[in-house]
């Protein structure tokens, strides 16, 4: 039975690529014979060879390093290239055979040794191997170099087989351990989107009952009660719970969206409106390039809304007084385009990597599910957001979506 190698590839295959090859560029039992009547006579200079071949590997930038492994590791190297050498000479038979005939490719994959490096030294053994031939001055040398030539090429052929079989397999070993990856993330993000909806359910219900109680101690308190900051700085504790609870709905349980024709711009418009009432955002200047114009659009005027204001509310966030948040809408008959531009800190490689993870924030305050929240309502109306930022050059935010949604 033949055995499968780590590529999947097993010998029987590696045995008919021989027998191709060798059909292909004659190579014969004569040649066979012919190589074996100088192996003993080439063996000492075997190791002459090995250094030449090394030589060449060293002159990879990577290589250096590679090869300077450690005595362990250039013994075993070396005792690689020795067998390989002599099998030039003397092709294994019967069992033998059964070895993995892609061990050469195979390694130089695993030492990340570009191919062309790998075939120079290979052209370097065999100039060198001809040189030990001719110095041997056998009968029928010509012969002798005939089938050298021969015997290289169907090498040549196997070890790059085996490169391209063993670089395929760890492509592919890698896309699997990327799905994998993703597969487990998704899994696990959707048991906590799971748990957020159950605990969001438990918490809201009680919350507005505490939220009422205490509006009602408050109207009831006279307008220069001693207590009076600390009810307001209870419900406003309650408005921001009551908010985060509400992401974790939206983000757990997204409702279908809605289908219905309305104005972007006007959507925009009332969500500036309610934005520059907010205290903090007093100090921020709104600049919005869609006053006086319309932009129609058909979609879940709810969930666009939704959209519009947590990507206004994060600029506003990224920015200090003084500083400006820009809003453009344009389109043409297929789509529209909505940016949100703040000349804030921006953000670094990673967190922007991160931007649109679930419960992902830098932010002292908040779920970290505004921009999962986005992103999801973009989906489900069959359009895409990008972030475009840098450290020290703020953040634009580009979303496109489709004039129409069935």
């Amino acid at each position: 039975m033949s055995r499968l190698n780590r590529t999947g590839y097993n010998n029987a295959m590696a045995q008919r690529l021989i027998e191709e090859l060798k059909e292909l560029i004659g190579f014969t039992p004569g040649d066979e014979k012919a190589l074996r009547s100088v192996a003993d006579g080439a063996a000492p200079h075997l190791p002459w060879v090995i250094e030449r071949f090394r030589g060449v590997l060293r002159s990879d930038p990577q290589a250096p390093a590679m090869l300077a492994d450690g005595e362990e590791f250039s013994a075993r190297h070396k005792q690689a290239l020795e067998e390989w050498l002599r099998s030039l000479f003397e092709p294994p038979e019967g069992e033998a055979l059964d070895h993995d005939r892609h061990a050469p490719g195979r390694a130089h994959v695993l030492v990340k040794l570009p191919q062309h490096y790998v075939i120079t030294a290979i052209e370097v053994a065999r100039q060198e191997l001809e040189g030990i031939i001719r110095g041997l001055n056998p009968e029928g040398a010509g012969r002798i170099l005939g089938a050298l030539r021969k015997r290289i090429a169907l090498e040549l052929g196997l070890v790059l087989d085996g490169y391209m079989q063993h670089y395929a397999e760890r492509i592919r070993e890698r896309e699997r351990s990327a799905v994998e990856a993703k597969l487990t993330r998704a899994e696990h993000l959707a048991e906590i989107g799971q748990l957020a909806a159950s605990l969001a359910h438990e918490i809201k219900n009680p919350l507005a009952g505490i939220s009422g109680a205490i509006e009602i101690i408050g109207e009831e308190m006279p307008p220069d009660a001693p207590h009076r900051p600390i009810v307001n700085e209870i419900l406003g504790q309650i408005r921001r719970l009551d908010a985060a609870v509400k992401d974790l709905l939206i983000y757990a349980r997204p409702a279908p969206a809605r289908a219905t024709s309305f104005d972007l711009n006007e959507v925009m418009r009332r969500v500036l409106a309610v934005v520059r009432t907010e205290q903090d955002m007093q100090n921020i200047s709104f600049e919005f390039d869609g006053v006086g114009t319309k932009c129609e659009i058909r979609g879940d005027e709810t969930q666009i809304e939704q959209l519009m204001m947590n990507l206004v509310i994060n600029a506003a966030q990224a920015s200090v007084a003084g500083d400006a948040v820009h809003i453009t809408t344009s389109g043409d008959e297929e789509e529209v385009v909505l940016e949100v531009a703040d000349s804030g800190e921006g953000m670094s490689p990673e967190v922007l990597r991160r931007a649109f993870e679930p419960f992902y924030t830098t932010k002292a305050k908040g779920t970290g599910l505004g921009l999962s929240i986005c992103r999801k309502i973009v989906e489900v109306h069959r359009g895409a957001i990008d972030i475009d930022s840098n450290l020290g050059d703020g953040t634009r935010v580009t979303v496109r979506l489709p004039r129409m949604l069935d």
